[in-house]
């Protein structure tokens, strides 16, 4: 068995990892309009500080100075300890799956590593364990997921509107189909106006992830309790405040206290086609939010035709024929108004130039459908673990687009 030193400083591995920082370098100064000596330059300066080349050229660091620059130094190196632990952690994992010990787990990840570019996660979330490296190769993974980043999306102002759901919602804000606005600069006056005949409000930290932060409020009756409300929301951190979306009956059959919703991922290739990646249905399970973080399972969707094609599954692998609180069947429904679903994805698609491949969350209600936001590094697991089961890779969906 070769150790882990192997893996770390084989020659085999060593041209490998050189090939790539040769393709950095070619990426940085291409972006940059520096000359190749120059982009080496600036990355090795990052080097000597815990930033090797992959994480200078994903987060970009040619584009970021002063308190930007440290706090993304900062988040880096956290990213780089979490790596290793996660290494450990799915090592153990796999040990406990395969029968191998931990140290051949490391190894066999590193290996597979070098190969697909997986992460330990990846390894042990597609049971590389039991598959040749071919067959790994066959898998969508988080290098994979990487490099179409870098190559389709660019545009630094592009990916901030995407990040600030206040500069999103100024861009996209036509295709909501809702009232909103944000909780500054608005007065009680313009706030009765915006919320004549609503009966709640969800509102949302403007830089928030993963729903994080996110609040749901009744709206009073009186007017006492409105400027009351209207005092709070306005006393919150910087916030998106929205019409709560009534979703269509049947999908709120799912999980009615969660709005949920489909992603659906579009590439924009450089003739400006639109090409549907793939899409899920995320569905709540008894909270308010339909993401992982609040406990939510996802289905994937056929996106010629809008219907469910398996069962539905959360991130540990677990699936559910049907839904775990209301007992609904899963694979087999037809996501309403999916015509309509497409050409909003496609006309926000269109929006930008240097943010090519983008995942839409989008509501569907009773009248169509509503934009809820844009994700510029949308989960790739969506698209490969619900055929992990069938031991089916399925990069070859974005192999042309590599």
């Amino acid at each position: 068995m070769n150790s882990i030193r192997y893996y770390l400083d084989a020659p085999e591995r060593r041209k490998i990892l050189d090939k790539r920082k040769e393709e950095y370098i070619d990426y940085v100064s291409s972006q940059t309009g520096w000359n190749r000596e120059k982009a080496k330059k600036e990355m090795d300066s990052f080097a000597t500080q815990g930033i090797n080349y992959r994480f200078y050229v994903k987060k970009r660091f040619w584009s970021r100075t002063g308190k930007k620059l440290e706090v993304s130094i900062k988040n880096t190196l956290r990213n780089r300890k979490y790596d290793k632990f996660s290494l450990r952690k799915h090592a153990e994992l796999v040990s406990g799956e395969s029968g191998w010990s931990v140290r051949k787990a490391k190894e066999e990840i590193l290996k597979s590593n070098l190969y697909t570019e997986c992460s330990p996660r990846d390894y042990y979330q597609f049971h590389f364990w039991d598959k040749s490296l071919d067959e790994q190769k066959a898998y969508y993974t988080k290098g994979t997921v990487e490099r179409m980043i870098m190559k389709y999306n660019t545009d630094i102002e592009e990916v901030g509107v995407i990040r600030d759901k206040e500069k999103f919602s100024l861009q996209f804000g036509d295709l909501f189909n809702r009232v909103w606005f944000i909780n500054r600069n608005i007065t009680f006056e313009d706030y009765l106006e915006k919320t004549e005949g609503l009966s709640s409000l969800i509102c949302k930290p403007v830089f928030g992830t993963h729903g994080e932060g996110v609040e749901k409020f009744e709206i009073p009756t009186d007017k006492k309790g409105k400027k009351e409300l209207y005092d709070m929301i306005m006393s919150m951190e910087k916030s998106q405040c929205e019409e709560y979306i009534v979703q269509h009956h049947a999908i709120s059959e799912f999980c009615s206290s969660s709005v949920n919703t489909v992603r659906l991922v579009t590439l924009m290739d450089f003739d400006d086609n639109i090409h549907y990646m793939y899409s899920v249905l995320r569905m709540g399970t008894g909270g308010l939010i339909d993401g992982f973080d609040g406990g939510g399972i996802f289905a994937p969707v056929d996106v010629e035709t809008g219907v469910i094609c398996r069962d539905g599954m959360n991130l540990d692998n677990k699936f559910f024929e049907v839904h775990p609180v209301s007992g609904k069947k899963i694979k087999g429904f037809q996501v309403p108004h999916w015509d309509e679903v497409l050409t909003l994805a496609a006309t926000a698609a269109k929006r930008f130039k240097g943010v090519r491949m983008v995942g839409w969350d989008i509501a569907v209600t009773e009248e169509g459908v509503s934009l809820i936001e844009g994700n510029s590094e949308s989960n790739y697991q969506f698209a490969q673990l619900p055929y992990v089961p069938e031991g089916k890779g399925v990069r070859y969906k974005f192999e042309p687009f590599l």
